[in-house]
């Protein structure tokens, strides 16, 4: 995909998270027992007013995200996450994916926070759908680069666990939509993790589409994935999201 594509998803998937959200501020969330909709809200604006800041700082040092961070109490959240998605697409739109940016992972451009932005967002996306039940497609290819930048990003940079420990035995991801098969495995350090693109049999096996494999290796619940081998290596790999 490329970064207009990248820029294409999150401004309408952006769209239909807000939509779905502001309407249903009180209802629960499949993906976390302690969200509601209005946290997610909080936690998507959060996020993108991280990345206006950086990328707006043309920066190769960290920039803080500022007073419009915080989601506000009662009513105001909705013109508050309508202003902080204007401001996130107006920033990519102001930026060419070349132009320095600071990031926390290979790569330091606003194309590398677009493609980082594109799936964030559709993952929240179908977080706030499944709260209504109404979860839509993820486009094949946005969902198999979504594998990919998960591996690449959300598997090996994560504040919340900078020193996570990857499982012993190795599991293969087989898309069965269109290309795309994925290794995973522990390095040479029980904190290293090595991928490659490879028909390898493994300890433990996931069989899907690209959206139920993006969607469950970001942890997500789903029903049509199909598990060969030690299902607990699986569920051990599937523990590894941030």
């Amino acid at each position: 995909m490329n970064h207009a594509e990248f820029l294409a998803a999150v401004d309408a998937d952006s769209r239909r998270l807000i939509d779905i959200a502001l309407a249903n501020l009180d209802v629960s969330l499949m993906c976390n027992d302690d969200w509601s909709m209005r946290d997610l809200v909080a936690h998507i604006g959060g996020v993108w007013s991280f990345v206006i800041a950086n990328v707006a700082a043309s920066s190769t040092e960290p920039s803080p995200p500022g007073e419009r961070s915080a989601a506000p109490d009662g009513d105001t959240i909705g013109p508050w996450i309508e202003e902080r998605r204007s401001a996130l697409l107006d920033q990519f739109a102001a930026r060419s994916a070349d132009d320095a940016a600071w990031t926390f992972g290979n790569g330091s451009t606003v194309g590398w926070w677009a493609r980082r932005m594109a799936h964030e967002t559709v993952i929240h996306r179908v977080d706030a759908e499944d709260g209504v039940n109404d979860r839509q497609p993820i486009h094949g290819d946005l969902a198999a680069d979504g594998i990919n930048e998960y591996l690449e990003v959300g598997l090996v940079s994560s504040t919340r666990r900078p020193n996570r420990t990857y499982p012993p035995k190795t599991l293969h991801l087989h898309r069965t939509d269109g290309p795309g098969e994925w290794m995973l495995q522990r390095g040479s350090t029980e904190n290293e993790v090595v991928v490659t693109h490879e028909h390898e049999k493994g300890d433990a096996a996931i069989r899907g589409s690209a959206m139920s494999l993006d969607l469950w290796v970001w942890g997500r619940s789903v029903d049509d994935v199909e598990v060969f081998g030690d299902a607990d290596v699986a569920a051990a790999w599937q523990a590894m999201a941030p």
